[in-house]
């Protein structure tokens, strides 16, 4: 008798913790209802629930459908159903940023991630949550937050860094760019690099003859040569005008000598109607210990305004 009593009892219990799991599943929907009216922005995926002991997240569909699941076939989830879904680069800064909270260094969780989605291409996440619930002991019980996709944001904001990089005309990167990837090289003092600066030959006489449609179709060929015929570690700038640079990472001089060669050659072939073939003037020069920008960028030039001044169409170096 004791031992049916024993099961009801049991079995009542099972039931009653049934029942307020349930009640308070409806709560949380009727919660994100609410705060889906007070945060009504692109790309909210609502609430989310977090119950430290249990592991067990409570969370709006939208979250995990945009991640391509079906909740319906989800279910019930833990923790690691999200984080094992991290790009690897953001994955433990994001568990840092947790631990941070749970510990209460923090006064929230707050972070920006890439997540996996269901067919593979990673969605970028706003997601900021609190400990609304601790124990005596100061132990995290239950956790609350919010997500956003912000997938469309960062794809703008790559779009606008773009183009605040580049230069329309030859999609080599800008002047700025040029100065601020220098500071960061002469900064590595241990890491070598050399420069090539070149210059297209009668520039101005292309363009007082021929017309600037005719000289900017000159400046997006030579662009385009360039940079499918560039190392992949190499990054071409254009200075001003029609002159440009090529910062040659970790090439010793007889390398940026042997690259200038070969692109000088290519340029050449380079077929132009009206103009016939394009042709450059080149300088190249080998970044030494503790020099400064401003003196290499003129040791270079002055090397560049060599060539142009021995007849054009040649490459001058330091011996």
């Amino acid at each position: 008798m004791a031992k049916s009593y024993e099961t009801f009892e049991k079995k009542q219990l099972i039931d009653r913790i049934h029942y307020l799991e349930t009640q308070l599943e409806h709560l949380f929907k009727e919660n994100d209802q609410e705060m889906f009216v007070s945060f009504p922005w692109a790309g909210n995926l609502g609430q989310w629930y977090w119950f430290y002991d249990t592991n067990k997240v409570t969370f709006n569909d939208k979250k995990v459908s945009s991640l391509g699941y079906d909740p319906n076939v989800v279910g019930t989830v833990g923790f690691e159903f999200f984080t094992s879904k991290l790009h690897p680069d953001d994955y433990e800064s994001v568990m840092q940023h947790m631990r941070n909270h749970l510990k209460g260094i923090t006064e929230a969780y707050e972070v920006e991630y890439r997540i996996q989605h269901k067919d593979g291409h990673y969605l970028w996440y706003y997601d900021r949550g609190v400990v609304t619930k601790r124990d005596e002991k100061g132990m995290p019980i239950v956790l609350q937050g919010i997500v956003f996709d912000i997938t469309e944001t960062k794809k703008i904001e790559d779009r606008l860094r773009f183009l605040s990089e580049r230069d329309a005309l030859t999609n080599f990167f800008n002047r700025r760019t040029f100065f601020e990837e220098l500071e960061k090289l002469t900064q590595l003092e241990k890491i070598p690099f050399s420069l090539i600066m070149f210059d297209v030959d009668h520039f101005k006489k292309i363009n007082d003859h021929h017309g600037h449609l005719i000289g900017d179709e000159v400046l997006r060929r030579l662009g385009a040569y360039i940079l499918s015929h560039k190392h992949e570690s190499d990054h071409a700038y254009r200075y001003g005008g029609e002159e440009f640079f090529l910062i040659l990472n970790q090439k010793t001089l007889e390398e940026a000598i042997q690259i200038a060669k070969e692109l000088h050659q290519g340029i050449s072939t380079i077929k132009m109607p009206l103009i016939g073939h394009m042709t450059v003037s080149m300088g190249v020069a080998h970044h030494q210990q503790n020099e400064s920008i401003d003196d290499l960028v003129k040791r270079v030039d002055d090397l560049m305004y060599e060539a142009k001044r021995s007849g054009r169409n040649t490459i001058k170096f330091e011996e």
